[in-house]
């Protein structure tokens, strides 16, 4: 990592940081969570005979917060799909200018996101999650919430590089 410039940097990086590690310290907990209602279910389905209704969806809505609010590590680290070859081919500003892009993209794909998540989020806010009997919107609002914290990751990707992959890395 290296010295940021300025304190507002160095603001935005420890923000960052901290959201990051609570969002995928909560993705690791929902996945942790999913396989364990996932081997109760399989329990409860093939040993006892009597599927529990509830455990189908509660794994599906754990599974759609795990993958958002893992998002956030996953473009920190730099381990999203990247245009390798051209990344490569290219020094100093141009390559700056290469990420500037591609940051400035995926704000934009994660502002679509997170606008219309919201968006799904109150529409359905009123409607109950079949086998669980509680809204809808608990899980939708995992594609805004994704969306928001997965942003900040990519201003501090821009600000303070990491290229984590074996390929990437320089």
């Amino acid at each position: 990592m290296t010295a940021p410039k300025n304190r507002a940097v160095a603001a935005i990086l420890a923000a960052e940081r901290f959201v990051t590690e609570v969002g995928l310290a909560l993705g690791c907990l929902a996945m942790a969570a999913a396989a364990c209602v996932g081997l109760f279910q399989v329990l409860t389905r093939f040993v006892l005979g009597e599927p529990a209704t509830w455990s189908e969806p509660l794994i599906r809505v754990l599974l759609i917060w795990m993958a958002y609010l893992g998002l956030a590590a996953a473009v920190r680290a730099g381990s999203l799909v990247s245009v390798d070859l051209l990344y490569r081919m290219l020094k100093g500003r141009a390559r700056r200018a290469l990420e500037a892009a591609v940051a400035g993209a995926t704000l934009v794909l994660l502002a679509v996101l997170a606008w219309f998540g919201i968006d799904l989020t109150e529409r359905v806010r009123f409607q109950n999650l079949a086998g669980l009997e509680i809204p809808i919107s608990y899980a939708y609002a995992a594609i805004p919430a994704g969306a928001l914290v997965s942003m900040l990751a990519v201003v501090a990707h821009f600000l303070d590089p990491r290229r984590e992959e074996l390929e990437t890395a320089v």
